[in-house]
């Protein structure tokens, strides 16, 4: 009977890299996203060829950083929002709809 197999040691890197994403996040909650994205890039060009797992988790991060819904509004609402109301226009300003039933 062989003795149980110590589960191997968490890899410092790992770790190390997802309370950097957590670290970022927090940039991002704290309206800092550019600095937050900034890093996150600059993290990634440093792990893309040697530890391309940790490097697509600051991918990850970058994405949930600029995705709309994580600023509270849908890309519609702001589009909304941008959007002027006809009814202001100069040529429509105080008049009413026709009403087509009369």
């Amino acid at each position: 009977m062989s003795a149980p197999e110590a589960p191997e040691a968490p890899d410092p890197l790992v770790a190390l890299n997802r309370l950097f994403v957590q670290a970022l996040l927090r940039l991002g909650d704290a309206d800092d996203v550019d600095a937050a994205c900034r890093l996150a890039a600059q993290g990634w060009s440093l792990l893309r060829h040697d530890h391309p797992r940790e490097a697509e988790r600051l991918n990850g991060a970058m994405h949930n950083l600029t995705h709309p819904r994580r600023r509270g509004t849908s890309r519609a609402q702001r589009n909304d929002a941008a959007a002027p109301d006809p009814r202001d226009h100069p040529t429509t300003k105080g008049k009413e709809p026709d009403d087509e039933r009369a």
